[in-house]
């Protein structure tokens, strides 16, 4: 009855893992269709697609487990959100539940790209907040979802497309008051607004917001921070070898990428070298840095224009600025 695939899964660290039937998730596809995030995200919603097989032969399993939010990073360095800093162990953890399923006896369909959120609401382990992510009542939003597409027919109770409409959270507005670009609206969230967003396209990141980043470098949590949801789960302190290498310094020169992938999935650290050096621009610059100004000054010679503006931008707020 599958109840051997939860068991693998509460072995290997996820707190709750449940199964769902593999309809299409359509509410999720024209919710997506519908907001500016859509266009650049590639999910397939069929899990029958996915895999190949009809809708009856297939279980999708969804487990989350839980992504503790960071403790003060060190003076001097910037910052990475829980979720980032739990990624490679993620990846790891999600190949294991792969591996598990395969000494089992079941096919399955490896690493598949299926909308997790829809999932999990789906399978009844969370509600939709308003800041987009999803709400656990044991985790609060501070949880990853890993999903396992076995080749089996659902198992007795496992909950279909009847529970994808999400009741949602408490709608408190909480987050709506603390993100600061105002990407959160009681109608809920323009990612494309929000600073995580930026820190990928760099390049449109409007120069007023450049102080809001503060010393983030990869991920933000402040919508998440504010949640009330959110009061309980302890938070993790920086390990010492990655707060090292977010020192502002560093990160300005020489960015170690090896050493900050062994805990950052590649997926995320991979060429983004030159986006580490600017967001440690404007986190210099955000807690002034002034003894940085020597490094600065030699990015404002940079043949990327977006580097060479935040240079620039970055030597002026610290005082020296042509």
């Amino acid at each position: 009855m599958q109840s051997d695939i939860r068991k693998a899964a509460l072995n290997l660290g996820f707190i709750a893992a449940e199964p769902v039937t593999c309809q299409p998730f359509d509410v999720w596809r024209n919710r997506l269709s519908g907001i500016p995030l859509g266009k650049y995200l590639s999910f397939e919603h069929d899990p029958s697609k996915a895999a190949g097989r009809p809708v009856e032969e297939l279980t999708l399993w969804v487990a989350v487990t839980p992504t503790p939010p960071m403790s003060e990073w060190p003076e001097g360095c910037g910052e990475i959100s829980g979720f980032y800093m739990c990624s490679e162990q993620r990846k790891k953890r999600r190949i294991a539940w792969e591996d598990a399923a395969e000494a089992l006896g079941y096919e399955i369909t490896r690493d598949v790209t299926l909308p997790e959120r829809a999932a999990a609401i789906r399978a009844g382990l969370g509600v939709h907040g308003l800041n987009g992510l999803l709400i656990t009542p044991s985790h609060g939003s501070f949880v990853d979802i890993t999903l396992l597409l076995l080749h089996a027919a659902p198992p007795p109770g496992a909950r279909g497309p009847e529970y994808d409409l999400s009741s949602g959270c408490g709608r408190c507005g909480e987050c709506i008051k603390a993100c600061p670009t105002h990407a959160i609206s009681k109608d809920g969230v323009n990612t494309l607004m929000c600073l995580r967003h930026y820190m990928n396209r760099l390049e449109e990141l409007p120069k007023e917001d450049y102080p809001k980043m503060e010393r983030r470098i990869l991920g933000c949590d402040t919508c998440q921070n504010a949640c009330p949801n959110n009061s309980f789960p302890a938070r993790a302190c920086p390990p010492a070898d990655i707060a090292e290498h977010m020192r502002l310094e560093e990160l300005l020169t020489a960015p170690d990428i090896e050493g900050i992938s062994k805990y950052i999935q590649p997926h995320y650290t991979r060429a983004r070298e030159h986006l580490f050096t600017k967001q440690a621009l404007l986190a210099a610059a955000n807690t002034g840095r002034k003894d940085l100004l020597p490094l600065i000054e030699t990015l404002r010679d940079s043949e990327d224009e977006v580097m060479k503006k935040m240079a620039s931008w970055a030597a002026e707020r610290l005082g020296q600025g042509v």
